[in-house]
């Protein structure tokens, strides 16, 4: 390496960088690089000022925090080291604008490894390293996406499950659910299904101190003695419902190659749904395939508009009401006596000259006429609503003991685990006596992990205060009842919810004098009512 002789000593600013796709073979630390860099300035009597340093982002991508910095303070550098020209940066042709840019501003960059020094050295390989740089990267990431691919293909690329789910402490590939994230989920869908939209559903959860996913994230940490270090947010939002709901994963569906790349670094797009790998039964199922279908089904139904304020009734027809003549849907009306009664959206918006009528008929009417119907079709109906996937009527209770409860699994899951790892010890020491010393060595350290968590979970436990029944808790009891018997509460109490209709009602279709054809689901044609 050549350097100036002088009297002054010459001050520099080293850079380093590590990339996750890097060998640690072939490629020194972030800590190496920093004492080879002190090692060259104290050789060359030179004063390093300052080190700038990208730990665990591609070279390929010149959008590192650090290096950003260090060309922010350019004007105040005079001298650049790194330990090779990799280090500076994977990429071919920005590399080379780099250094000539640096050349152009009288910038010194010494190259430590590569026997590189700007103010003296004339290397005609310099192209020829940065296009070998580029490639070595280009070819990992080929690599990289080759086995994403093959993972994916084969369901067996492990990620982390959604909201509801989580993997076996030992077997990372099994997924199970879990049960206090789906208890909130079953409360969101009922609360969809009852007639509220997704915004209403974000504030409904957030008034009765629902957790959010990041705050049971935090809250589990904590109860582990463990820091949570994340954002956390702390009101449901819009996206939070729609993508914690509408997920299929819950139905036991794996979706893999839902996005991918068309050059390193490059951005995200969407694959289309029929390009996708899916994977029905992958894994147990939060909601049934009758649950998924209804949740879909109100979200088509809604009418798509751009009002973003909040909405102050629940129109429980809304969405399956249409007119005969024009086959518009009908149009809720809420007047401020309190009367409720549905139009022909046709007429509502554009008048007479394109439906001749209103088609008008009150809420009273058709709540009174589908439960009539339902009455006098009970019996004949019998078989067929016993057939009836009614889970969106049954109730459930939250106890006041969630948090207690999931410490107590969380203690006896971890108190498995050691037990399991002891087992598996002995074994090992059993079969290969020899290697006594390497075996001791692997597990001691294991096991004083799981030894630590079951004593912080221990400690949580004795903390945990005496709690009166809070407005939320975590364990969702369910109380099963029979279809028919959901039936029979309904008749009896003459009043139906949105989720009641929605499970019920196909359509309803309405004429010019306010007379009905109803049509039920899972029904038969000939057994729908006309009235």
């Amino acid at each position: 390496m050549l350097s100036a002789s002088t009297d002054i000593p010459i001050i520099i600013d080293g850079y380093v960088r590590l990339s996750r796709d890097d060998s640690k073979r072939n490629y020194s630390s972030i800590e190496n690089q920093k004492k080879i860099i002190e090692a060259y300035a104290k050789e060359n009597h030179m004063i390093l000022r300052h080190i700038y340093e990208d730990d665990g982002i591609s070279g390929y991508s010149f959008d590192r925090p650090d290096f950003q910095n260090m060309m922010a303070n350019l004007a105040s550098i005079d001298v650049i080291v790194a330990k090779d020209l990799s280090r500076i940066g994977r990429h071919n042709a920005k590399v080379l604008l780099f250094l000539e840019k640096m050349e152009e501003q009288g910038k010194r960059v010494i190259l430590i490894d590569d026997n590189y020094d700007s103010l003296y050295s004339d290397d005609d390989m310099i192209g020829i390293k940065t296009w070998d740089n580029e490639r070595h990267v280009k070819n990992t990431s080929r690599k990289v996406r080759r086995i994403k691919r093959m993972e994916q293909k084969n369901g067996t690329l492990k990620c982390l499950p959604p909201f509801g789910y989580t993997r076996h402490p030992l077997n990372k590939q099994l997924i199970l659910i879990d049960e206090e994230a789906a208890s909130i989920l079953n409360l969101e869908k009922d609360l969809y299904l009852e007639g509220n939209g997704i915004r209403k559903t974000a504030e409904l959860l957030s008034k009765r101190g629902v957790p959010t996913p990041s705050m049971l994230e935090k809250e589990r940490h904590e109860a582990l003695g463990l820091t949570y270090n994340r954002t956390v947010a702390y009101t449901w939002s819009y996206g939070m419902v729609k993508d914690t709901l509408f997920n299929d994963y819950h139905n036991g569906i794996l979706r893999t190659h839902k996005r991918e790349r068309a050059a390193i670094n490059g951005k995200e797009k969407k694959v289309p749904k029929d390009q996708q790998y899916v994977f029905p039964d992958h894994h147990p199922k939060i909601f049934d395939d009758d649950t998924i279908k209804l949740l879909h089904e109100v979200k088509n139904s809604r009418h798509h508009s751009h009002y973003r304020g909040q909405k102050k009734h629940i129109n429980l027809f809304s969405g399956c009401l249409y007119c005969m003549d024009c086959g518009c849907k009908l149009t809720a009306i809420n007047r401020p006596d309190g009367r409720k009664y549905y139009v022909c959206g046709t007429y509502n918006k554009k008048g007479k000259s394109f439906c001749s009528c209103s088609h008008l008929v009150t809420e009273k009417t058709l709540i009174d006429i589908l439960i009539k119907y339902l009455t006098l079709c009970r019996d004949t109906l019998k078989d067929t609503i016993n057939h009836f996937d009614l889970s969106s009527f049954e109730k459930k209770v939250y106890s006041s003991k969630g948090g207690q409860k999931k410490l107590e699994q969380e203690l006896a899951r971890a108190k498995e685990e050691l037990k399991t790892l002891i087992t598996q010890k002995v074994k090992e020491l059993t079969v290969n006596p020899s290697m006594d010393h390497i075996i001791h060595e692997t597990y001691d350290s294991l096991q004083k992990e799981k030894i630590d968590r079951i004593s912080a979970i221990e400690n949580a436990l004795l903390q945990l205060p005496q709690q009166t029944e809070p407005a939320y808790s975590h364990d969702a009891v369910y109380l099963p009842k029979a279809p028919l018997d959901i039936l029979d509460e309904i008749i009896k109490q003459k009043s139906l919810t949105r989720a009641d209709i929605e499970i019920l009602v196909e359509k309803i279709v309405v004429d010019k004098d306010g007379n009905i054809d109803l049509y039920l689901k899972h029904r038969t044609d000939e057994l729908n009512a006309e009235g």
